[in-house]
């Protein structure tokens, strides 16, 4: 039986225009890296506190690179590439001659934004704002033009369904400019499928510290509800990442600072305790879920999350109430109903054990497991001519279905499993299997068929099985055709 913890998926996270903190002027000056003139009092506070650091110091080489700089803002489009590669040459002069001018970095950053190489560019003023940090100033509406051009280019490629093609632009946006957090989340989803968990992570970490920090000073309401929502998914990711990383007392804390916020978030609220029961706080889980069986108004999700996390507590009484209460509101949900037959079998609850077993081989009719608890039980009940006969069924099947799990891809759902060949002599054999997908009413979504060559005896082979839908889908049955 295969439990998944629940997070929120961050792709596509879109942008919403906003005015930023940038230069008060109307774009990049012509002076380049000159000092500009500002109204303290038009700066937001956190620019307003910027210290001076080094102060920016004039040069031949500084000058030099402003000269190039102005003839690559005022050339034609075809000769704006060699005025910004002089004028790069220039900055790199002036770095050789003093290394620690900020200027000079500065004005690399420039050119370099202006011949499309924004990590570069990003790291020239990272460096120039380490040395005068208020550099931040001048280079806030450089940094964020660039990064909503990279930004627009990756979602436009997204949303045509070239995942692989935007990311690279996801990673140039996030390159010049950190002061937005919709490119670290999308970078992050994309890491976090490839396995770079700890990096993941991290952008999750840094969307937060750019939500909650004082860029938000100022900006537009609609913006400001749309950022609480990335915060709301950046959390939730975090966390998932944290407890996939076994640092399950961490993700319960932050679980914890979302129910501040949020107190009935039932997936907060069950995740917690899903953390608490690995971190060896069983009781805390214990009475979450209490409260949680007895709150009013949950729907068949609500409580099949709720049996999930009782069962990872070893709770399978109560886990086996949650699962029969989420079966019972959609019938043919096979996981359910497997699920509620497993915890009762390992609560020990025979009478009803027996009820329902028969009930469930119905919904899930090529179960290995299902029919083999089902003989024990008969057994340990002294009813071995009907276990006997259950075996029977069990051994005649020609293949076992196992390993089901239903996940979320572009356009629908998928649902992946194996099919194990249980006879002998029927290697190259067809196993043909019609799947219904059902919504949290218990409504039929849609079907999908699937046929598999069955390999060797005992041999499992993979099967996908595809529903392209835009609706709601909460569970599935299959029937051997």
């Amino acid at each position: 039986m295969s439990f998944r913890y629940g997070a929120v998926g961050a792709l596509l996270i879109m942008a919403l225009a906003f005015a930023g903190c940038a230069s008060p002027g109307n774009g990049p000056s012509p002076e380049g890296a000159l000092a500009q003139d500002y109204d303290e009092d038009d700066l937001p506070q956190w620019m307003q506190e910027l210290p001076e650091g080094t102060e920016p110091r004039d040069n031949e080489h500084t000058d030099e690179a402003v000269l190039y700089l102005v003839q690559a803002m005022s050339a034609e489009e075809g000769e704006r590439a060699r005025f910004y590669q002089q004028a790069l040459e220039a900055a790199e002069a002036g770095i050789e001659a003093d290394p620690e001018n900020p200027q000079s970095y500065y004005q690399a950053g420039e050119a370099l934004l202006g011949l499309g190489e924004l990590e570069r560019a990003g790291e020239m003023f990272d460096r120039a704002e380490e040395l005068h940090p208020r550099y931040k100033i001048d280079a806030e509406f450089l940094r964020e033009e660039a990064w909503l051009e990279a930004f627009n280019s990756a979602a436009e490629l997204a949303q045509e369904g070239d995942r692989e093609a935007a990311k690279p632009y996801f990673e140039q946006a996030h390159a010049i400019y950190q002061g937005r957090p919709e490119a670290m989340l999308n970078l992050a989803e994309y890491y976090q499928e490839e396995g770079r968990l700890e990096e993941a992570s991290e952008l999750y970490q840094k969307s937060l510290d750019v939500i909650d920090g004082p860029r938000t000073e100022g900006m537009d309401e609609e913006v400001l509800a749309q950022w609480a929502e990335y915060r709301e998914i950046a959390l939730f990711n975090r966390a998932q990442l944290l407890f996939q990383a076994e640092r399950y007392a961490e993700a319960a804390e932050i679980y914890e600072e979302i129910l501040e916020e949020d107190p009935e978030s039932l997936m907060a609220i069950s995740n917690l305790a899903v953390s608490l029961v690995a971190a060896g706080e069983e009781e805390r889980a214990r009475a979450i879920y209490d409260d949680l069986m007895n709150r009013p108004g949950l729907d068949a999700r609500d409580m099949f999350s709720i049996g999930v996390g009782l069962y990872q507590a070893e709770d399978f009484e109560q886990s086996a109430r949650a699962f029969g209460e989420a079966w019972s509101a959609v019938p043919n949900h096979r996981d359910a109903a497997f699920n509620h037959l497993q915890a009762l079998f390992i609560a020990d609850q025979v009478d009803e054990f027996l009820d329902v077993a028969e009930q469930v081989i119905e919904v899930d009719p090529n179960n290995l497991q299902a029919y083999q608890m089902l003989a024990q039980t008969l057994v340990q009940q002294d009813r071995e001519p009907e276990a006997v006969e259950v075996i029977d069924r069990m051994e005649a099947l020609p293949f076992f279905v196992r390993g089901l799990e239903l996940h979320p891809v572009d356009g629908g759902v998928a649902l992946v499993g194996q099919v194990v060949n249980n006879q002998v002599d029927a290697e190259g054999s067809t196993a043909r299997l019609r799947i219904r997908f059902y919504n949290t009413e218990g409504e039929e979504v849609g079907t999908a068929e699937t046929e598999v060559e069955l390999a060797g005896y005992e041999e499992p082979v993979q099967f996908q099985a595809d529903l392209a839908t835009d609706r709601d889908v909460f569970g599935f049955r299959y029937e051997v055709l």
